[in-house]
């Protein structure tokens, strides 16, 4: 009997001795993860972080096109009728009736011609550097009565011709040489002295050369210490806002930039798109102050609105500037008729054609890529001015 109570008394012992050394082991491990788990951070001790907002980009406006009305309709059917591709802006007292491209300005790529394509205005360009020639007239940095040997001497005859002989085309000077190699305004000028012709005994009589426009671009470039593109640029694109309108050696960088194309068969008029218009790079410059900015026909009536109305030169020389010099009906790069003015010009598969009242509140635009030698764009752009003014496409 007591040896099996010695035997349940050592039992005991040994149940009681195991569990505190179980107790002892828990403890002990509690105590290690204690310790090693990191302590929690009170949520009031720390400021949230807020999330960054979403920058909200917001959705282009998409431009209103003018309702379709009967004024919309007959300009539709006098442009579809002469097969007119390009882009067409009317204006009526100061309000757009229309504004719609058609054809392509890409026919290899699909890209179609819309409202902000650009074209090649080709000498359209010479009613700018008439108006910028106005502004350093008004500026008393030159006058019109100043005679050409004040700026080039070296030119035959200089003395006898005057600015205003040269913006009004009845200088006598011609140039008929084209360069093989070009690609800045100095070689320009270089060349036009190397090369112009001059006869005196022609002074006073109309004739058409861009030379004359070429040597006032010239003289831009003097009068004012900048080249002819920075002053263009500063006193014209950036003055008036112009989003579409660059000189065309760059042209071909820009996304709405236009191809020029012509039928091959110059009596053929359905455009088919299958020839292209060449330009060399030399031609690009050769064209100095006549005939190398494109715009797109809202840049082309905003700009001559706003000479018309006094933004580049002061509106009372205006119509000093827009006086005919001659039965030709020209006169600083535009052609002046009674109740408008018209600017016209052609080059490398675009034509580029412009009517607007004196006041700049009526305009009729009508830019192309597609040269066709018997269906001009300047035939319909005065058949929708003609409406226009009658009162045909709404008051």
């Amino acid at each position: 009997m007591k040896a099996k109570m010695g035997v349940f008394a050592l039992l005991t012992a040994l149940v009681i001795g195991l569990g505190a050394g179980l107790v002892f082991w828990f403890n002990n491990q509690n105590q290690s993860q204690a310790e090693t788990k990191p302590a929690a951070v009170s949520s009031s001790s720390v400021k949230p972080v807020k999330p960054k907002p979403k920058k909200v980009v917001p959705k282009k406006k998409r431009p209103v096109a003018p309702k379709n009305t009967a004024a919309t309709r007959k300009i539709d059917a006098v442009l579809r009728a002469n097969r007119f591709v390009g882009t067409a802006l009317v204006v009526r007292n100061g309000k757009t009736v229309y504004e719609k491209g058609f054809g392509y300005a890409n026919y290899a790529l699909q890209r179609k011609n819309g409202i902000n394509t650009e074209y090649q205005l080709a000498s359209v360009q010479k009613s700018f550097t008439a108006g910028l020639i106005m502004k350093l007239a008004a500026a008393k940095k030159l006058a019109l009565t100043d005679n050409l040997a004040k700026y080039y001497p070296q030119i035959n005859g200089a003395q006898q011709i005057t600015l205003r002989d040269m913006l009004d085309m009845k200088s006598g000077l011609t140039l008929v040489p084209f360069p093989d190699d070009l690609h800045s305004e100095t070689g320009m000028i270089k060349f036009i002295l190397k090369n112009v012709n001059s006869d005196p005994a022609k002074i006073g009589q109309w004739n058409y050369a861009p030379v004359n426009y070429m040597l006032l671009a010239g003289i831009i470039r003097k009068v004012s210490g900048q080249s002819y593109q920075q002053y263009f640029t500063q006193n014209i694109t950036q003055a008036f806002g112009l989003k579409h309108t660059g000189f065309v050696f760059n042209m071909n960088r820009q996304r709405d930039y236009a191809q020029g194309y012509e039928n091959e068969d110059p009596n053929d008029v359905v455009p088919n798109y299958r020839n292209k218009f060449p330009e060399s790079r030399a031609s690009m410059y050769y064209q100095y102050g006549t005939g190398q900015v494109y715009m797109s026909a809202r840049d082309l009536y905003v700009g001559e609105r706003d000479m018309l109305q006094g933004k580049l030169y002061p509106q009372a020389d205006v119509n000093t500037l827009l006086t005919p010099g001659s039965a030709s009906t020209y006169g600083g790069g535009d052609y002046i008729q009674p109740g408008y003015i018209r600017v016209h010009g052609l080059a490398y598969g675009h034509e580029a054609t412009a009517l607007l009242s004196k006041d700049g509140q009526d305009g009729v635009v009508l830019l192309t890529n597609y040269y066709r030698v018997n269906q001009l764009a300047q035939t319909p752009a005065i058949q929708i001015w003609n409406l226009l003014e009658a009162g045909q496409l709404g008051k």
